[in-house]
């Protein structure tokens, strides 16, 4: 293993594990996804809406919303320690730090995405997909999680110096997410509704999206921590 390739993995590995070590955090954060499909699917059956097809919209909605609590917690144990700038000195490089802990966010959000994604499938009671249009689901989960992922811990990075960052976080999260969600939840849809052809082109925007999000991160990260 290189030695960028080993502390990418150190940094992922030591933020992968504190997330699993801070139960409550992490319990709290899959609790309230929970209730937020829950509320969801009983609002839409209570009304005229054909459920099944709002299936994309309640799955992203309580993602995006679970991923806030999630992501916030990018550089939480750095900055509760007063550490940000030990690690930055123990690493050199700052956009190893960034795309770790992507990594780090991408992996948990794709456990919360497992717990949810079944959830809203039972409660909402969608037409069962075929296996090809299944796998279609899962790349959009995939890649409109690595969006979330990507852009909330660059967030994350920007705010957490920053008084007030709890407020800020959400604000500035929302505008760059939207066309993640925006594709994220008509690729979803298309999956679901069988109508594979017409969900390519919203994977593609995902796909060009994620790696905008990622790519210029990466290469700008040394001035988002600076100072």
């Amino acid at each position: 293993m290189t030695g960028y390739g080993l502390k990418l993995w150190l940094i992922y590995k030591k933020d992968f594990l504190t997330e699993l070590r801070t139960a409550d955090s992490l319990l709290s954060t899959i609790i309230f996804g929970i209730m937020l499909v829950v509320i969801f699917s009983f609002a839409f059956q209570l009304t005229d809406v054909a459920v099944d097809k709002a299936f994309a919209a309640v799955l992203w909605i309580s993602i995006f919303f679970t991923s806030t609590l999630s992501l916030q917690r990018s550089f939480a144990n750095e900055k509760e320690n007063d550490t940000i700038s030990a690690l930055l000195l123990a690493v050199g490089d700052r956009g190893c730090v960034f795309l770790a802990k992507v990594l780090a966010n991408l992996t948990t959000l794709v456990l919360l995405a497992a717990v949810i994604v079944p959830l809203a499938w039972i409660l909402i009671d969608v037409q069962a997909a075929g296996p090809n249009h299944f796998g279609l689901l899962l790349l959009s989960l995939l890649l409109g999680s690595w969006g979330l992922a990507a852009v909330g811990t660059l967030i994350n990075g920007i705010t957490v110096q920053l008084a007030g960052t709890r407020l800020l976080f959400p604000l500035l999260l929302f505008p760059l997410l939207v066309p993640v969600l925006i594709g994220s939840i008509l690729s979803s849809t298309a999956a679901i509704q069988q109508t594979g052809a017409s969900m390519w082109g919203w994977i593609y925007l995902l796909l060009c999206f994620d790696l905008i999000y990622t790519v210029v991160p990466l290469i700008l990260f040394d001035y988002v921590l600076e100072g």
